[in-house]
């Protein structure tokens, strides 16, 4: 289903939309905003984690310790 909506641009991203083919430009939008919302889900995503390492309690050693005590436990 699609949906019409009113947008306002700035004149210079009018003036560069203007050489898109009529046609085209919803398709163009569209496509923009999309790849935009992903990003966006992803910072806040990002954002939320960053978060919760905020109020977890650390753990001791390093990673590298941690994946050779996990080796050796399977030998």
């Amino acid at each position: 289903m699609a949906h019409r909506v009113n947008v306002i641009f700035d004149d210079a991203v009018w003036q560069q939309l203007e050489e898109v083919p009529k046609g085209e430009r919803s398709k163009l939008i569209n496509q923009a905003v999309s790849e935009s919302l992903v990003k966006y889900r992803r910072l806040r995503a990002i954002a939320a984690l960053d978060e919760l390492r905020k109020s977890m309690p650390k753990l001791p050693g390093t990673t590298e310790q941690w994946i050779r005590e996990d080796r050796d436990s399977h030998e």
